[in-house]
């Protein structure tokens, strides 16, 4: 049993700074102690100083291997265990808490988290949400009193899922969906489970209102004015195929002849539309039920949203690099039936379709929702026409205005790191922008200041 010493120097620099949601103070080991270990390994972590008063004074404790045994069987029968490290000062015992990596953590006397300088015991539905927010909990496993089997099946909407997956109907419907995962035992007998009810149940939205998926066409580029508008409460498949019928309906076309047949192109590549589509209903948080996908259609871009960020364990640096699914069962129905290729390639392949499209590349926010963006028009097509140009200079011409249009200001050097070319480029473009009149500058050379004219603005904001 190993123990490391830090100095006096930093005990009394931690017990000065006082308790705190990553400290506490405890005179001496009692039934306590487990309680606030599984707070601090469902939180961020922390440390216990024992033989510490609530008001700093230490009066110490005999530090034996006894002592220490104690602390490390408190920790081993808190379930599941929790990983501590223990560190002596003098005559006290310091308990190094991480925060943990199997949440959630229970004491016999049930589950707690730290809240500020003391623990709190988490309810029912705390413990739920707990779990839901740490990603141990996924709705779409999830039955409840919705999924009664057979009453709720729809059959078509089943028969469709088995054709589109190339599955045999030489077993009965019950065991192919018990097969997929989506029908067990409930409390009541057979039902099926929420992603269940989401692909194969008669009115999803009657139980699940927050499945919707709802559509709407905007004048312009700014959420005033709208034009046509469409919900769709189907099930899961059906929303997918309705609000891209929908998207389609409102795009341009473009027509390509070759040899006799015409071939008609969307401006936007119809599988990033479907990507990004699939991409908000598979990965949602459906635990949020005051919100639903919605997508929006502008002018100049298409903006697809749902609620929830990024899941639980993915960093934002991560994100297009590594997969992390919220809702597991979804994404495997939506791959079994083709409509995911592979788990974990939709971003690079948007990106993909929209730089091989001439198009800006899919723009990513993860707030409180998921928000792809779809720039409309071949913008770099636009700028070629506009000044006979070629493609390279065009889209540094496209970054110069979008980053104006946005920042009301161009940092000269992060454009030419941007678009790996130099400053002095850059200042070129930009003086081809101010002798077309759609940038005014002011100021020295090295500090000179850019801003969109009237001109300027008017083409870039329904644009870029």
């Amino acid at each position: 049993m190993q123990t490391t010493d830090i100095s006096q120097q930093a005990l009394g620099a931690s017990i000065q700074a006082g308790e705190s949601e990553h400290v506490e103070f405890k005179r001496n080991v009692n039934s306590d102690m487990a309680r606030e270990m599984v707070a601090f390994a469902n939180s961020s972590g922390g440390r216990i100083f024992i033989g510490v008063d609530d008001d700093g004074a230490i009066p110490g404790v005999a530090i034996t291997n006894e002592l220490k045994a104690r602390v490390q069987s408190t920790a081993r029968d808190c379930d599941p265990p929790v990983t501590v490290e223990l560190e002596t000062s003098g005559n006290v015992l310091i308990v190094n808490v991480p925060e943990g990596t199997n949440k959630p953590y229970r004491c016999s006397n049930g589950f707690y988290i730290r809240s500020g300088a003391g623990c709190a015991k988490l309810t029912t539905q705390e413990i739920r949400e707990f779990m839901e927010s740490e990603g141990k909990l996924h709705f779409d496993k999830l039955i409840t009193d919705s999924g009664a089997y057979p009453a709720v099946l729809d059959e078509l909407a089943a028969n469709r899922f088995f054709r589109l997956a190339g599955i045999s109907g030489v077993i009965g419907t019950q065991e192919l969906l018990t097969n997929l995962g989506v029908l067990d035992k409930g409390v009541s007998g057979l039902a099926l489970n929420n992603a269940g009810v989401l692909f194969f149940s008669k009115d999803a939205a009657r139980t699940h209102p927050h499945s919707i998926v709802d559509c709407v066409l905007f004048k312009g580029n700014s959420r005033v004015h709208i034009l046509d508008r469409k919900t769709f409460q189907f099930d899961l498949l059906r929303n997918i195929d309705e609000a891209i019928l929908f998207i389609e309906r409102h795009l341009n076309l473009a027509y390509e002849i070759k040899e006799v047949r015409r071939k008609e192109i969307l401006e936007i590549p119809e599988f990033v539309i479907r990507e990004a589509l699939i991409n908000a209903v598979a990965h949602r948080d459906y635990f949020e039920r005051g919100a639903n996908v919605q997508v929006n259609i502008f002018d100049n871009r298409i903006e697809i949203s749902n609620p929830g960020g990024l899941p639980k364990g993915l960093k934002p640096e991560d994100f297009g690099l590594l997969s992390v699914t919220r809702n597991p069962l979804i994404a495997a129905l939506l791959h079994r039936c083709n409509y995911i290729e592979k788990v974990g390639t939709g971003v690079q392949r948007m990106r993909d379709g929209m730089k091989d499209a001439g198009l800006l590349q899919p723009e990513f926010e993860f707030s409180g929702f998921f928000v792809i963006t779809l720039r409309r028009f071949n913008v770099n097509k636009d700028v070629m026409q506009e000044f006979a140009l070629n493609g390279k200079r065009a889209e540094r011409i496209v970054t110069i205005l979008r980053q104006l249009l946005v920042n009301d200001s161009l940092d000269v050097e992060q454009a030419a790191a941007e678009l790996a070319t130099s400053a002095r480029t850059i200042r070129n473009d930009v003086d081809l922008l101010i002798a077309k009149g759609w940038v005014a500058g002011s100021g020295s050379t090295k500090g000179r200041n850019y801003t969109l004219t009237l001109a300027g603005r008017g083409w870039a904001s329904r644009r870029v």
